[in-house]
């Protein structure tokens, strides 16, 4: 018998329960359908179970869990595309606008060892516990929920500070993007 949000899904132990069942097909299902590698795969189906829990007051208690979540890892999925197309379109607009402005002696007066110290520096002045939970992820692979569990935290904390995390360290590091994109498209066209 299908499951409806009428068996109680709205405690702790049952969502628990419910992510067991789902999680793995929906990661699955996530890399098949939109060709996400795992971590992103994660990335959406964790967010998806946050929306799940931040809504489940509000849902129609006949419905169905599964259909629910497939439908969230749909949406998300496809907003994640639309945004890699709009990123990739300012890339493009930034590679085209500056091309020319860039010299060859400005991709030879970019070291590898500056752009590394930089990260390291922008990465150290994160907050603590941004800086935590940023290394928990990008350098150990852990997933928001084992970060969470490890720190006692929620999963939304993570999730939040990863964001803030990505945004800081972009604004930081943002005077190597444009010269990052021009070498690797260089590079890419030199062939």
């Amino acid at each position: 018998m299908p499951m409806s949000f009428n068996d109680t899904w709205f405690d702790k132990v049952a969502f628990k329960e419910l992510f067991k069942k789902y999680y793995p097909p929906l990661c699955i299902y996530c890399r098949l359908k939109y060709g996400f590698d795992i971590y992103l795969a994660e990335d959406v189906v964790h967010a998806a179970f946050i929306k799940l829990w931040e809504t489940r007051q509000t849902l129609n208690p006949d419905s169905s869990p599964r259909a629910y979540l497939y439908k969230i890892v749909d949406n998300l999925s496809l907003n994640t595309l639309r945004h890699e197309k709009v990123m990739q379109q300012h890339a493009a607009h930034l590679l085209n606008t500056t091309a020319e402005d860039i010299s060859e002696t400005t991709f030879n007066s970019i070291d590898l060892k500056e752009l590394s110290a930089a990260i390291d520096i922008a990465i150290a002045e994160l907050p603590e516990q941004m800086r935590i939970i940023f290394e928990l992820r990008k350098y150990e692979g852990l997933k928001y929920a084992e970060i969470a569990s490890r720190l006692n935290i929620s999963v939304k904390t993570v999730d939040t500070q990863i964001t803030r995390a990505m945004t800081k360290l972009k604004e930081k590091l943002s005077r190597f993007l444009i010269l990052i994109i021009a070498l690797t498209v260089t590079l890419l066209f030199k062939k």
